[in-house]
């Protein structure tokens, strides 16, 4: 019949457009709410909480409906309306939200409370609408047809199938091409002319006389006592449960392998509609040649469950690779994954489906009752899966006990009524036998310690190249964090916090100079002693503790929305230097946008350590509509510095739009440099400055800020004010032509290739984009920027400014190093440079390889390798204490060292400490291994005379 094929073309439409809502409401709620695993969870609890409602409507007032196709038009235009208005409501929200939450702000159970009221309330009309489409179509379809209860799980399953394939193509439709080029608003707009075409075209079918039912109720005889029924929907509620459940434990799994952007989710949300709409569709055509026993949707059950353990154990044979960008991987790594389980889950919603109309009087009743139950599982699986077994079991036993799951699914499809019971093993199929056999064995030889020993080690491999080894692991509610130390003769050299298999955070020097320059900056540029700092997102705590390092600070508020990255941080720091431990800190565990809404206090600085731009949820961090809360809450005078990461190819992200809704808020921005990979915006409210020369030179001699400027290569306020990039002409120059970032265009984040970015992943082969990124970092550019600044001018005094000036020949080398990383062979122009022009120690320790910290370890401790004395030499040399280098040189030699460094190393502090002859007869039977040794001795031979037999060098 025509309906049959109109019908799930209508559903279709329905799919797509209920997605896209879905992912509408989930930005707005975002925004409202903040984006920590209890607001996230809320939002889309409450989302199912309004489909459950919508089914149990049908359920209940089904029999009044005598014209459902008119019905489900009207809910089609219900949600359209519905949907738009949320998209425009929920942007408003936060004025009524802010003051609401102010009474109980630093709480727990409240602000959830209120959350949960209002999302449900504000859900409530679309998701109800939505959840009575399924039952009325199917109702429609079914009930016009002779002989229902053979038609239902056919015509049910093809209604579903195309239903969630719809949804795949609003996913993915969504995420490509609808927020990126109509808004978040715009796509609203676009789902409900979706809807409104369904309804449209639902109600041109209903001028059929013969599409609007009889309705009349199935004869006495065709109905079944209530308890295989509440069995049925109890297994319906537990495939719902288990399939969302799972869903949540697959996108924490495979976070450690993939890019985790907005990206990456969308994908492998697709992959499981996809499987699932495919599973819904297999089994509509299933039924349609065959009447199946009853037994069937128990061995569907039964190989759900192995399945979920196969694609577990599989995964690690047929996948490779970590921190995955490329979208055609991420589908086959979701797919090995989740596919199998999706599809036989669409398999046995259909087939569930098949049954329970056999033991109800209405097709409409069957499909809302089936839908009900589903949905309630839905409610619970992932709340159970977040904040039950993930935290206290971890992924890999909460596969295992989803799997039992599908077993308990199983057991409640068996028909205990009569001998019906006995029918499943009587009839021993070889299929059936099979599926029982292999889900005993899968439970009995579920690969326990797998996670431990292959997937963990996989998902930090690429942080473990420098010798680091996971020394903890957290799986939280909404993480999986390793924490990867690197140590060296016994001691800890730098701690890295790995989040969901990125490196989010942590203590290298690198990673130390940006983080603390978010506090010292601002302590350079404020015209009086910081008082009050706002830390937004802790990570390891670097951020935070640079505040607890100025002794004017009275109160630092951190706003953090996750325990497990505190917890996990805590353990970087001994239990007496912890930041947290501070009594000036107090930590709020929410969301950074959420509390600025929440909150009327005023600060002095407002900074923090987000994570990457295009990490799920971290976009409300980045907006322009965010740096206009942070400017509301800076004080007059007050200062906020942003991150600005630059030059990473993956995962793509056009940080200039960044940029400019930085300075669409912030008429002073300025650009900084803090390493080559991380810049630093900074704004003020009004700052007026200069800061007093008094307070310069006592922060460089207060304990213990005095000793992490220099740590970080700051021994001279000199040296930080010439990390200045541009002002704001210069950012805005930059910008032009970039739209800003805002709440409505998240997806402008994702590079364009219509224009460069200072992020752009071409930046690495790209002449021209390079040649811009080069451009920005120039040092004689930001020289001359520094000299001829206003915003300089003003904000720091002139003894200052002209003292910075030469200070801008030094930040050439910085870039080099932290570019390339300590290489004292290749880097040997720098050297000798830095430690004949200037007196600077941290910079030549970086490019001989070494740090403060690693100095420490070699004065306290010696593994009678020589390699504390190589250490200890290269001390020396920073300290222009050549002969004593050689001296220490000499003696790692002595003792065994072999480093390739060692040999020139020492040649070249013989010829600085005035020994040429000496140096001359060790270099004589120097043959150079590789072509950083050779360039090494020709710069020795050009510059001191000193090399090995020329014939070595050719």
């Amino acid at each position: 019949m025509p309906e049959e094929l109109a019908l799930p073309a209508i559903f279709f439409l329905s799919g797509a457009a209920g997605l896209i809502f879905e992912m509408v409401w989930l930005y707005r709620c975002g925004l409202v709410f903040g984006n920590t695993v209890w607001a996230a969870s809320i939002t889309i609890a409450s989302f199912m909480a309004g489909l459950a409602a919508g089914n149990a409507l049908i359920s209940q007032l089904g029999d009044r409906i005598r014209r459902p196709l008119r019905a489900y038009a009207a809910a089609e235009f219900i949600v359209a309306i519905g949907g738009v208005a949320l998209a425009y409501g929920l942007a408003s929200a936060t004025a009524l939200v802010g003051p609401a939450s102010r009474f109980a702000a630093d709480e727990f159970w409240a602000p959830n409370a209120l959350r949960l009221g209002i999302t449900f309330v504000a859900l409530l009309a679309p998701a109800t609408a939505m959840g009575t489409a399924l039952p009325l179509l199917a109702g429609e379809l079914s009930g016009e047809l002779s002989g229902p209860r053979d038609r239902f799980g056919v015509l049910f399953g093809r209604l579903y199938g195309w239903n969630t394939l719809g949804a795949v193509c609003g996913a993915i439709g969504a995420e490509l091409v609808l927020i990126r080029a109509i808004g978040v608003t715009g796509s609203a707009w676009f789902a409900a002319a979706l809807d409104c075409v369904a309804g449209a075209a639902a109600l041109w079918l209903a001028r059929e006389p013969r599409l609007e039912s009889s309705r009349a109720p199935r004869p006495a005889a065709a109905r079944a006592t209530p308890g295989p029924l509440v069995r049925l929907l109890t297994a319906a509620g537990f495939a719902g449960a288990n399939l969302l459940a799972l869903e949540v434990v697959w996108l924490r799994f495979l976070s450690m392998y993939v890019l985790t952007t907005t990206l990456a989710m969308s994908v492998i949300l697709a992959v499981v509609l996809a499987a699932i709409g495919t599973g819904g569709l297999a089994a509509s055509r299933w039924l349609a040649r065959r009447r199946p026993p009853a037994a069937d949707v128990t061995t569907v059950a039964l190989a759900a469950g192995c399945s979920v353990v196969a694609s577990y154990a599989a995964f690690g044979q047929l996948t490779s690779g970590t921190q995955v960008g490329d979208w055609r991987r991420m589908v086959w790594f979701a797919t090995v994954l989740a596919a199998p389980t999706s599809l036989l889950s669409g398999v046995m919603f259909t087939l569930l489906g098949e049954r329970i109309a056999h033991h109800v009087d209405r097709s409409d009743r069957a499909a809302a009752r089936l839908s009900l139950a589903n949905a309630i599982g839905a409610v619970c699986g992932p709340l159970l899966a977040s904040f039950v077994l993930l935290p206290t079991m971890g992924m890999e036993r909460t596969l295992f006990v989803v799997a039992a799951a599908y077993g308990v699914a199983a057991f409640l499809t068996v028909d205990f009524t009569g001998r019906a019971w006995r029918s499943w093993l009587a009839v021993r199929t070889p299929a059936r036998v099979t599926a029982l056999l292999a889900f005993a064995a899968a439970l009995l030889l579920f690969p326990f310690g797998l996670m431990r020993r292959t997937y963990f080690a996989r998902a930090a491999a690429p942080y473990a190249a420098d010798g680091s080894q996971v020394v903890a692991v957290r799986e939280g509610t909404s993480d999986t964090l390793f924490l990867m130390r690197q140590t060296w003769m016994g001691e800890p050299v730098y701690d890295r916090l790995v989040t969901n298999g990125f490196s989010m955070s942590g203590t290298a020097i690198p990673a130390l100079r940006y983080m603390r320059m978010f506090v010292y900056l601002p302590m350079l540029l404020h015209e009086s002693p910081l008082r009050r700092v706002l830390v937004v997102c802790y990570g390891a705590g670097v951020t935070a503790g640079a505040a607890t390092d100025l002794p004017s600070v009275d109160a630092i508020h951190v706003a953090e929305i996750s325990r497990d990255i505190v917890a996990m941080s805590d353990l970087i720091y001994p239990r007496d230097r912890r930041p947290l431990g501070d009594a000036r800190v107090r930590l709020h565990v929410e969301d950074g946008r959420y509390l600025l809404e929440t909150t009327r206090e005023r600060f002095d600085l407002i900074t923090g350590e987000p994570p990457p731009p295009r990490t799920p949820g971290a976009v409300n961090i980045y907006t322009r509509e965010y740096f206009r809360l942070v400017y509301d809450h800076l004080d007059e005078g007050g200062i906020t510095t942003y991150w600005l990461p630059v030059a990473r190819p993956e995962p793509g992200t056009d940080v200039d739009t960044i940029a400019r809704g930085f300075c669409d808020v912030f008429a002073d921005c300025s650009l900084w440099n803090a390493t080559p990979f991380d810049l630093l915006l900074v704004g003020t409210r009004h700052a007026a400055g200069p800061a007093p020369a008094a307070a310069m030179a006592a922060a460089w001699a207060t304990v213990p800020l005095a000793g992490h400027l220099r740590e970080i290569g700051f021994e001279r306020p000199e040296q930080l004010a010439a990390t200045f990039l541009g002002d704001a002409t210069f950012v805005r120059q930059l910008t032009a032509g970039t739209p800003p970032l805002t709440d409505a265009y998240p997806q402008r984040l994702r590079p364009d290739p219509a224009r460069a970015s200072l992020s752009d992943p071409r930046y690495a082969f790209d002449p021209s984009v390079a040649e811009r990124y080069r451009y920005v970092l120039d040092p004689a550019r930001a020289r001359q920027a520094f000299e001829a600044s206003p915003f300089i001018r003003r904000l720091l005094s002139p003894a200052l400014v002209a003292g910075a000036l030469p200070r801008f020949d030094d930040q050439r080398s910085v870039n080099r190093v932290l570019w390339e990383g300590g290489r004292p062979l290749r880097l040997i122009d720098d050297i000798d440079a830095i430690l004949t022009r200037t007196t600077w120690r941290a910079l030549p320790l970086w490019m001989l390889g070494t740090d403060e910290v690693k100095q420490r370890i070699a004065m306290a401790h010696d593994d009678g390798t020589g390699a504390s004395q190589y250490a200890r030499g290269l001390d020396r040399l920073a300290a222009r204490d050549y002969l004593g280098a050689a001296s220490q040189f000499a003696a790692a030699e002595q003792r065994g060292f072999r480093g390739v460094t060692l040999r020139p190393l020492l040649v070249y502090a013989l010829s600085r400490g005035g020994n040429s002859a000496g140096a001359a007869r060790l270099a004589r039977g120097v043959a150079p291994s590789d072509p950083e040794e050779a360039q090494f001795w020709r710069w020795m031979r050009a510059r001191l005379g000193t090399s090995p037999a020329n014939t070595a060098l050719r």
